[in-house]
């Protein structure tokens, strides 16, 4: 019998698809169990058949479900939070392998907010490690920094593998027939195919919708680059102005996969979207309001970001410090522009 796995992953969809290279080796050597949000649970079950998948509704159903789960042998948690530290405890596994909730490994730890957050679970850790410590195997982020991916990587070392980066790292559905006819006929046409996805989580991720419009209007045309427009569910999108853009509705969360693996490369802001484009191995340009790209760029993407450092409370984990995104407002046009072209660089070439 394969030894036990619990993986505990309380975050959101983006932060699920960075898991997924670890998920994907992590399963064909144990059985593993995921933790996670109920839409984050929808997303997994097809995203990582080879894992059991439990929606949990909160921390508290966390602690409701663990004692009705099998004996784990190892859990493991890739955030520096006291609650899923004392929740791996709880489960009782042998081995508990997890980032320690000190200032290198938390996000934002510089904001106010976050630096009393960090105090406290600081000090409930050292309350609650009287009885034993939480972690057997506590983890720290290189001195330098490293990527919410490599945090991944530090702890697949701990259980002897490496996540599989290979593309794609979740299964693809089928696109749509109408889709694959616009992608199609647009090649045909001696076109590049761009998928644009305007949405994003929080308003503090979200590039003013016109200045997506904008683009719309002379950047594609000029460079013959057709623009798949998504439309993403109860969200808003620019709106097509010549023939070769169209706009495609994608409901979350996998069938989006099929709409961004069928295209060369995709502008998004930083949100699930840009880790999934990055996920099907699509080239994509992140525009970054006010997360933080050393930490959350898309894997292997992060040369395509755009983002501005004129806001002195970045990242400020979507509590908004100024009068108005400082963050997107100064995220010029033009800078989007050079990424873009800097994704596909021929398209200048044809339009010299």
């Amino acid at each position: 019998m394969k030894p036990r796995l619990l993986v505990i992953e309380m975050h959101h969809l983006g932060d699920a698809v960075m898991a997924l290279p670890f998920l994907r080796v992590a399963s064909r050597v144990r059985e593993c169990i995921v933790f996670c949000r109920p839409g984050v649970a929808e997303f997994l079950r097809e995203a990582a058949p080879g894992c059991g998948i439990v929606g949990c509704g909160g921390w508290r159903d966390v602690f409701l479900r663990l004692p009705k789960l099998r004996a784990c042998d190892t859990v493991v948690c890739v955030w520096p939070d006291t609650r899923a530290h004392l929740a791996m405890k709880w489960s009782g596994a042998g081995t508990r392998i997890g980032f320690r909730v000190v200032a290198r490994n938390f996000y934002g730890a510089a904001r106010p907010w976050r630096k009393r957050r960090l105090l406290a679970g600081g000090l409930a850790t050292r309350v609650l490690s009287l009885a034993g410590p939480l972690l057997t195997h506590p983890l720290d982020r290189a001195a330098e920094g490293q990527t919410h991916s490599g945090n991944w990587s530090q702890i697949a070392r701990c259980i002897g593998c490496t996540p599989d980066y290979s593309f794609p790292w979740l299964p693809v559905p089928d696109a749509p027939l109408e889709f694959r006819d616009f992608v199609k006929s647009s090649r045909e046409a001696g076109m590049r195919v761009v998928a644009m996805h305007a949405g994003g989580r929080m308003p503090g991720k979200r590039w003013p919708m016109e200045h997506f419009q904008t683009l719309l209007g002379y950047w594609f045309p000029r460079r013959n680059v057709a623009v798949v427009i998504v439309k993403p569910p109860g969200g808003g999108s620019p709106h097509p102005l010549v023939p070769s853009q169209r706009v495609f509705e994608s409901p979350y969360p996998v069938s989006l996969a099929a709409l961004l693996a069928g295209v060369d490369g995709v502008l998004c802001n930083d949100s699930f979207a840009s880790h999934l484009a990055a996920a099907v191995g699509v080239p994509v340009v992140t525009v970054f309001g006010s997360g933080d790209p050393e930490w959350f760029a898309p894997f292997g993407n992060e040369h395509l970001v755009a983002a501005s450092d004129v806001c002195p409370f970045r990242p400020c984990v979507d509590r908004c410090a100024q009068p108005s995104y400082l963050c997107l407002e100064n995220v010029s046009i033009r800078l989007v522009e050079e990424k873009l072209s800097a994704m596909l660089p021929d398209l200048l070439e044809k339009t010299k």
